[in-house]
């Protein structure tokens, strides 16, 4: 059910998602641009293992930005759902997250190389997994991603960025940090609340949760029925917040690909 934007909450999520074409051409200029001969960003992406941070976050933030931008178009016809929405701005906000995890200004290049390593093989897990469920079993003349996986692994275990489980396979020096993990980490929210209620408020809505789609609901009795249903009308406020959090993610990974641009490594020493 769609209900009409009122004009104060549209003029307010209008002027969050201004940001976005501005956004899209800094990410246009990160992937045509070349990256500075001298800087981190040159020096990662002329290393195939190191190369994987930037990627990861390039492609991360076309997903968010194209996400921001379907939540804008339906902003610009002037209605907002009572819960779509909330699985764009779902999808927006932890891939943002994510990727400015992996390419997190403060962290030395070594870390970073770390956990380009572990979000690609993650996504290649995943990848198998698919393949899996498909019935997949030749990929030729590419190969499937449980060989991609081994060869990664293989990589990075050469390079020293590997430990063994528990039960003996080789996997990422540093494990991803979960959805949950995240938001605490990247979108603290003032105390008692942690900022993976933000997170679980997105899934309740994404998985058909009767708790979050009934959340500010009124008691309606349809038509021809004695029993009253609780139908939840769209919060204006609670989109516009989490609207201006998410973009907000998404320019913080742009600028930490854009610092790395500016480093140079040869006058930066190694951060802490």
């Amino acid at each position: 059910m769609l209900s009409t934007v009122d004009e104060i909450a549209l003029a307010s999520l209008r002027h969050d998602l201004t940001r976005i074409d501005d956004l899209w051409n800094r990410l246009d200029t990160l992937i045509v641009v070349p990256a500075p001969a001298g800087s981190r960003a040159r020096t990662d992406i002329d290393d195939p293992l190191s190369a994987h941070a930037h990627d990861h976050a390039v492609i991360s933030v076309r997903a968010a930005l194209d996400h921001l931008r379907t939540w804008r178009n339906l902003i610009t016809a002037g209605e907002i759902p009572s819960y779509a929405h909330m699985s764009l701005l779902r999808t927006a906000h932890e891939t943002a997250l994510l990727a400015y995890w992996t390419v997190e200004p403060g962290i030395d290049d070594r870390t970073r190389k770390a956990r380009g390593v572990a979000v690609h093989a993650a996504d290649l897990d995943e990848r198998r997994k698919f393949e899996s469920a498909m019935g997949r079993t030749v990929a030729a003349p590419a190969k499937l991603a449980a060989e991609r996986l081994t060869d990664l692994l293989g990589a990075a275990a050469a390079d020293g960025l590997t430990r063994q489980a528990k039960d003996g396979r080789t996997i990422p020096a540093i494990p991803v940090p979960s959805a949950v993990e995240l938001f605490d980490r990247y979108e603290p929210l003032p105390s008692p609340a942690t900022g993976q209620s933000l997170y679980r408020l997105y899934s309740g809505y994404a998985h058909g949760k009767q708790w979050a789609l009934t959340a500010g609901a009124q008691p309606q009795t349809p038509m021809q029925q004695g029993r009253a249903l609780a139908i939840a009308g769209s919060d204006e406020r609670l989109a516009a917040s989490l609207t201006r959090r998410t973009t907000d993610a998404v320019e913080r990974v742009l600028a930490a690909l854009e610092g790395l641009r500016r480093d140079d490594v040869t006058d930066d020493p190694p951060r802490p």
